[in-house]
């Protein structure tokens, strides 16, 4: 009865905290609940024989499966199954006689699959989650310490350090990096060719260049809006970037923990530009009326010359053109304007990842399955067979398109990661600026405000 109810109030502050409730203080190191240990071993100051030494990296060993290990395992990515397979096989040879049980649900059903998992007493002991749900799952005690199991080897085998800490809470690693989520523009080159269109530069050569396009009755840049800006307000948070990056502000602390809110006229600066752009008709007559499935027909059927889309996007549009042999791909990082020395890549990152239950009776088997996982021979499986961007520093990708990606990955840096739990953050700020591109009234500056202030609710809601 006392697990029943430890299990149930535990889901409630679970829910709690996703619904931006999360305490924003140094969470303390996640710990199995005090009535299911993580591992049998006795309880001494000294380490168990089996178990690495935290404190001391010399001492990391590779993580073994405990003895008669079973891990039930939660992913939410049917259409990757075969990739999912494949991994689970070099996981168990790496791995003799470790058990994997598997769930999978639909993507927008994990986070409540999780909650009532947790309400159950039946939690996975591997499970989907997206980086910015660390903060909130270790406040409330869900994760795994995995810091004590990753020696540098491991740590070796990434793109950059960047890609553990958008797993991590201070110096603890509390999950995995499965595979990259960033905004590319894809250009049809056989239009470009015919056309005598250069791939800009900078973003004033991209003005001229939409404006060229526009003469010839074609969409410049098909950037689905919808829902809450979606693609048009990636624009211009890539316009942002590069104005925070020239006015020196890229590292500042509270603008890479998203608490910075006064941004003295830069946030409106971006949106003023962007909503020009879409007034002047570069992303077409109905933008925020367009989903994703719609702006790629858009692109696939030749009206619009350009796509503003999502990496994970390429298998798709892969398949699209392969059916009607259209055009040939080519691809381009959004551009930098004339005044900045570097293109900006700050939001590049790798949002789709793992976690592993705090409570878990098999941590080290835990660790063995992540290890197994972020190999490099399983990392080619999802890179060159599934078209992802992976977080391996040593896979060679086989899509020229997709390996052009992965080396804009390498040279992002400064990304955003909020130290809270932002809630619906990212949605209001969106269709904040799609209610200002749509307004005859609404000034920049009056933009500017309504985001700063959706910044400060978001901070203190997850302080309360």
């Amino acid at each position: 009865m006392f697990k029943k109810i430890v299990a149930l109030c535990m889901a409630l502050v679970l829910v709690f905290a996703m619904t931006a409730c999360a305490k924003t203080e140094a969470p303390a190191p996640s710990a199995p609940p005090a009535d299911e240990p993580a591992t049998d071993a006795p309880a001494t100051d000294e380490p168990a024989a089996d178990e690495p030494a935290a404190d001391d990296p010399a001492q990391v060993a590779i993580p073994v499966p405990e003895e008669g290990a079973s891990l039930h395992f939660l992913h939410i990515y049917p259409e990757h199954e075969g990739a999912i397979n494949k991994t689970l096989d070099i996981i168990k040879r790496d791995n003799p006689g470790l058990e994997i049980n598997v769930s999978v649900v639909p993507w927008n059903e994990a986070t409540k699959s999780i909650q009532t998992a947790s309400a159950s007493g039946e939690m996975y002991d591997i499970f989907f989650m997206w980086s910015t749900q660390v903060p909130g799952y270790n406040n409330v005690g869900l994760l795994l310490d995995l810091t004590p199991y990753v020696d540098d080897e491991w740590k070796s085998w990434y793109i950059s350090d960047a890609a553990l800490e958008e797993y991590s809470v201070g110096d603890q690693i509390l999950g995995m990096p499965l595979r990259g989520t960033a905004v590319f523009m894809i250009y049809n080159k056989t239009m470009f060719d015919e056309n005598g269109w250069a791939v800009p530069t900078s973003q004033e050569e991209l003005e001229a260049l939409c404006d060229k396009i526009l003469e010839k009755g074609i969409i410049p840049i098909s950037a689905p809006g919808k829902p809450n800006g979606f693609q048009v307000e990636s624009i211009r948070g890539r316009v942002f970037d590069n104005l925070v990056y020239i006015n020196g502000l890229i590292e500042d602390p509270e603008r890479l923990t998203d608490r910075k809110t006064e941004w003295n006229g830069l946030y409106a600066q971006s949106g003023e530009i962007v909503k020009g752009w879409y007034q002047k008709g570069y992303f077409g007559a109905n933008a925020f009326g367009l989903e994703r499935e719609e702006g790629q027909t858009l692109f696939m059927t030749e009206s619009a010359a350009m796509l503003l889309c999502n990496n994970n996007e390429l298998t798709a549009l892969r398949e699209l053109n392969a059916a009607a042999n259209n055009f040939e791909f080519g691809s381009f990082s959004f551009p930098k304007p004339a005044a900045s020395d570097r293109t900006m890549f700050t939001q590049a990152g790798f949002g789709d990842g793992w976690g592993a239950w705090s409570g878990t009776k098999y941590p080290q088997a835990c660790a063995a399955f992540f290890r197994s996982f972020a190999c490099k021979e399983t990392m080619e499986i999802w890179a060159n067979e599934e078209l992802c961007i992976v977080p391996s520093a040593e896979v060679e990708y086989s899509d020229p398109v997709q390996g052009a990606f992965a080396a804009q990955y390498a040279d992002g840096g400064y990304k955003v990661v909020p130290n809270y739990n932002s809630g619906n953050k990212g949605d209001l700020t969106g269709q904040a600026f799609v209610d200002y591109c749509l307004s005859d009234t609404m000034t920049a500056d009056e933009f500017e405000t309504t985001v700063e202030q959706i910044t400060a609710r978001a901070i203190a809601d997850a302080e309360e």
